[in-house]
Parts: structure tokens; C-alpha cells; sequence
């Protein structure tokens, strides 16, 4: 996965680039997302890996379901991805390319795990700090994990803070055993 994302990053960046500066980032966005959608298809992704296929075929798959939704642009996307043998990572890119369309649209997605339910007053708190903290529209997913006994963990791309009472009690364990 690590790889995959290794790969798709420069081809996000490239495609979001063009997306800005053609103002078309819900059309890009849209346009990848279905290119990504096409990608996991089971049968698609053995054709894919089949290196029998020319990559003008496999491009070709993708013209004939997208129809007039894919642009120029959107199949040189395609073009250079299979000549390079890069089409895997479609889905991927499609995810980086959301990521970067939610900083551009000062948009944060976090996620919330408690041990039980989040009343409506911790939702309102939560939200509050959350969007302060990241000074943009942050939309929060709330679950559950009773195995945190008590606290919460929040998630929020690579930044993350773990105040669950299991994590405390597994540093109160270290810090004893020292």
C-alpha cells in the first residue's frame, strides 16, 4: 500500500495542479473517482496486471465506459499511467487527490473513537476545538470501541492524540516496569 501511494502522489499533485489552475476541481474530482471506481473492478484489475494487453487497450476499456465524462486531459492521465504500467494506483490516487482537494477547500476529516456513545454536547465541544484547532470545516466520524474502557482518540490525517484509558494504563504498566 505503502508503494502504491509512493506512486500515485506525484500523479495526484499533477492531476490537481492542472485541476486548480482550470478552476475544475469537482470535475477532476469526479472524473478520478470514476476512473478509480473502473480500476477496482475485479475484472478490470486482472486486465490490468495482464501484461498480454497494450496499454492502449487497456486505455481504450476506460474511453468505452467512461464515454464523453472522460476529457482530454483525463485520458492522457490514462495514457501515461498505462504506459508506465501505473493503473493500479488509480484508486489511491484518487484518494491523495481528495486529500489535496480538502486542504485546497480548508476541509479536515477526523475521526472520533470513544468507549461509548458521544452525547450531543461532547459533539458540539468536539467539533468546536477540532475546527479552532485546524482552523478549517473539520467533518468528524464518530465510532465506538469499548475496549478503550473510558477516554477518546482522535484522528486527523497523521496528527493524533490517544486519550483512552487503555493507553494510559499501558504507560502506567511501562513507567512500573522500569
Amino acid at each position: 500500500m505503502a508503494e502504491l501511494m509512493t506512486i500515485a502522489r506525484p500523479y495526484a499533485q499533477a492531476a490537481f495542479a492542472n485541476a486548480k489552475e482550470s478552476n475544475q476541481l469537482a470535475e477532476w474530482s469526479e472524473q478520478i473517482a470514476n476512473l478509480a471506481l473502473i480500476a477496482s473492478d475485479e475484472a478490470m484489475q486482472t486486465m490490468i496486471a495482464n501484461p498480454a494487453y497494450a496499454a492502449s487497450d487497456i486505455v481504450s476499456v476506460f474511453e468505452s465506459v467512461m464515454g464523453e465524462n472522460l476529457t482530454k486531459e483525463g485520458k492522457n492521465l490514462l495514457t501515461v499511467m498505462s504506459e508506465n504500467k501505473r493503473l493500479a494506483a488509480l484508486p489511491i490516487l484518487a484518494d491523495a487527490f481528495e486529500e489535496l482537494k480538502a486542504i485546497e477547500e480548508k476541509r479536515v476529516r477526523a475521526t472520533v473513537i470513544s468507549a461509548r456513545e458521544t452525547t450531543v454536547e461532547q459533539k458540539k465541544q468536539l467539533s468546536a476545538a477540532l475546527n479552532a484547532k485546524f482552523d478549517a470545516e473539520v467533518e468528524i466520524t464518530y465510532e465506538e470501541d469499548p475496549s478503550l474502557i473510558a477516554g477518546i482518540q482522535i484522528k486527523v490525517g497523521d496528527w493524533a492524540i490517544d486519550g483512552s484509558a487503555v493507553s494510559k494504563l499501558n504507560k502506567l504498566g511501562a513507567a512500573i516496569a522500569q
